[in-house]
Parts: structure tokens; sequence; C-alpha cells
């Protein structure tokens, strides 16, 4: 009897401590896993904030002004960023903190300022000063390491000036870009954005 009950206890010693080790192990995974979603989230952030932009009218320290501002209203929270650095140095977690928050602020400052945007279209009169068109290599991905050539990729910028002298290049379909003449007038459809910056609707 008594030693069933030792090899009992024994059991349930076993088991707390696979128990332990198991709820460890799942800890560091989800931790692993939320570090990939962040980084993955603030470039996905980055590269959305850079599409909107390119259709509004704004100079560009408006929103990055807004997303610095918001990173410095917060930066008391900077150590809050060391599960995602794993290092204690003040100056990364800063920098990390910056980055994060005004990636994210960025983007819903842009995208809020569309969203909201008055149904009421307006249309403008711009000037084209310049067309180019930039040539990109496609890469393929075919083994672990190596890439190959799979073709060119080609984006198209018009050079434009609004009657009020703001100048801004704009990034058009190919569609658009064969029809525009340098020196010659371009229409725009503009509309008021939720947050007081011009967005184009169409044109582009």
């Amino acid at each position: 009897m008594r030693n069933a009950v030792c090899e009992n206890l024994q059991c349930h010693f076993y088991f707390y401590i696979c128990r332990k080790i198991q709820i460890k192990v799942m800890g560091i995974l989800f931790i692993k896993i939320l570090r990939i979603f962040v980084v993955l989230a603030v470039l996905f952030s980055g590269t959305m904030g850079y599409v909107i932009s390119e259709k509004t009218l704004a100079a560009w320290w408006i929103p990055v002004g807004v997303a610095l501002a918001a990173g410095m209203l917060t930066l008391p929270l900077y150590r809050k960023w060391i599960w995602l650095t794993t290092v204690e140095n003040g100056i990364v977690n800063v920098l990390c903190h910056l980055v994060c928050v005004g990636s994210f602020c960025y983007v819903l400052f842009l995208s809020g300022n569309n969203l909201l945007a008055d149904a009421d279209e307006y249309e403008v009169t711009v000037t084209v000063l310049d067309k180019r068109m930039e040539q990109h290599e496609k890469r393929r991905k075919v083994g672990k390491h190596r890439y190959v050539s799979d073709g060119m990729r080609y984006e198209y910028y018009l050079e434009v000036a609004f009657d009020n002298g703001t100048v801004k290049t704009l990034h058009v379909s190919r569609a658009v870009y064969r029809n525009a003449q340098k020196g010659q007038p371009k229409a725009l459809s503009l509309s008021q954005g939720g947050l007081g910056l011009p967005v184009i609707k169409q044109g582009i």
C-alpha cells in the first residue's frame, strides 16, 4: 500500500514537471510567433502607408510628423518592447518603439483621411511637367538561396504642377502615362479627405 502511494505521488510529480515544461515551451513558441507577426505588421503598415500616400495630396512631412508625434507622446512606454527586442538597451527599445508605433500611426492617419473622405468630388487641372518610366527586373525563387530572372516590371510616373505652385510626382497606370504629354494639362478628380488632406479619386 505504501509503495502504491509513493508510485502515485511520483507519477503526479512527473506529470507536474512535464506540464510545466510544456507550458514553458508553448509560451516561448507563442512569443516567437508574436514577434514575427509584429515585424510583418510593421512592414505591411509601411507598404500600405506608401500606397495610400501616393493618392494623398500632402507634403510628406505631415503624415510623418503625425506618426513621429504619436511615437514621442507614448515614448515612456518604450520598455514594453523588451519582449520583442530581447535586449535591455534603452536606445534599441526607443528605436523599436518609434518604428512600430510610428508605422502603425502613419498608416492609420492616411487610411482615416482616405476612408472618411467626402463623397462629393471636384475636378482640378494640372500641368504635366515631366513623365518617366522605371524598369525593374522581376526575380523568381528556384532554390533555397537561388533566384532567376523572371521578366521585367515597369512603373510609370508623372510630375505635375498644380495652380498653387505645388509640384507632385504621381504613380500612374500605363494608359494614363501613354496619354499624358509634357506641357499639356491633365484633369484629376479629387475629394476632401476626412482629416483635411485632399485625395485623388480619378485620373491616375
